[in-house]
């Protein structure tokens, strides 16, 4: 394993902070089961809690990952697992990431941003991205400027949404086949899988300010509390990455061939949910102190 950058723990601990207390020792977490869903939904990529509504989102891809077939919905369930709607926004296609600002919920479906209203579920309005291939992830920071990932290897980029304008913000000079992203106002995280790290960047000027080398691929990119990530790796690998750099495997399910996609997580109970893409189930974890 390669050595991370030094300065990776100053730049997390300053741009980084979510409420809450949890008293352990770096890295020192592990997973316990909570809940699971039946397999009803439809190849599951990403979760995603809203707080205000206090509900999970479910994106269901329901066929290829890529094709544009309309078969593609949001599901929305109760942070006990139980399925509040299955279909409770239709008419995208192969929906992947999540996050909400304010009254929306935004997904990345192919080459298009969904933005749908929180309330009735409807789709308002789709944002075409030029030369998009394969939109992945997607972050909100606290002003509502959007980014997302394209994955693809012909484009491998990072998109940003700001003030009505899309622009590519990082082009495959700076990342290799991005997925999971994570904003905040002067900070992306960007999982950068084709180099299997993640990259810190400043909002302002681009520059990398510091990467951890990870190992795998990052599909789910969660901060936790002051003391790292977890991410995911598709595959089936859950891991945690301290701001010290150390990698720890919380959950390997790749023998039994089930995924680990698009993590969401609800910081008030320290509640990890896994969607495992083809099982067709989500799986809620308790994260926990040893």
């Amino acid at each position: 394993m390669k050595h991370p950058k030094v300065f990776l723990l100053i730049i997390f601990l300053i741009t980084v902070f979510v409420s809450g207390t949890l008293y352990a020792k770096d890295s020192d977490f592990y997973l316990k089961k909570v809940w699971e869903s039946g397999k009803v939904f439809k190849t599951p990529e990403s979760v995603w809690y809203d707080k205000k509504t206090d509900a999970l989102y479910i994106s269901n891809i329901n066929g290829s990952p890529s094709k544009k077939d309309n078969n593609g919905f949001i599901s929305k369930v109760s942070t006990q697992g139980k399925i509040i709607k299955l279909k409770w926004a239709t008419g995208l296609s192969s929906p992947k990431g999540l996050c909400t600002y304010k009254n929306r919920l935004y997904v990345t479906d192919v080459d298009r941003i969904a933005e749908i209203d929180l309330n009735s579920g409807k789709i308002i309005k789709f944002y075409k991205v030029e030369d998009a291939i394969f939109l992945n992830d997607i972050a909100a920071d606290s002003s509502g400027t959007l980014y997302f990932s394209d994955t693809s290897g012909k484009n491998s980029a990072v998109y940003r949404l700001k003030d009505g304008k899309i622009e590519k913000w990082l082009d495959k000079s700076m990342v290799k086949n991005p997925n999971g992203l994570y904003s905040t106002k002067s900070v992306l995280y960007v999982g950068s899988s084709g180099e299997k790290k993640i990259k810190i960047f400043d909002i302002k000027t681009k520059k990398v300010l510091g990467e951890v080398y990870v190992g795998t691929g990052i599909d789910g990119l969660i901060p936790f509390k002051n003391f790292g990530f977890i991410t995911s790796n598709w595959a089936g690998k859950t891991l945690f990455v301290s701001t010290k750099g150390k990698i720890t495997v919380l959950l390997d399910t790749t023998k039994e061939k089930i995924n680990s996609a698009d993590l969401g997580f609800v910081y008030s109970k320290n509640l990890l949910i896994i969607p495992t893409f083809y099982d067709n189930r989500i799986i809620a974890y308790k994260v926990l102190p040893r």
